[in-house]
């Protein structure tokens, strides 16, 4: 279903209500693609790391800088 957002004040949208009780979050990525600007809600899940296998973990609040340290290594870790 698309819905017409407007931008506010310093670039702010609001999602529709119905979106946002979709999830048990306040925080979304938003990621530019090929179609357009896709947003994604940041759901908790679990960080794990062992020598087979590793993950990440999207706690409700967790800061951009400890999410973009936690990507780069998951980078390194994939090359």
């Amino acid at each position: 279903m698309a819905v017409p957002l407007k931008q506010f004040g310093k670039g702010q949208i609001t999602l529709p209500k119905k979106w946002r009780d979709q999830f048990d979050t306040d925080y979304f990525l938003a990621e530019e693609t090929a179609q357009g600007l896709l947003i994604k809600p940041l759901v908790e899940s679990v960080y794990y790391e062992t020598d087979e296998e590793f993950g990440l973990h999207f706690p409700t609040g967790l800061s951009a800088s400890t999410l973009l340290q936690k990507l780069k290594v998951t980078n390194e870790k994939l090359s």
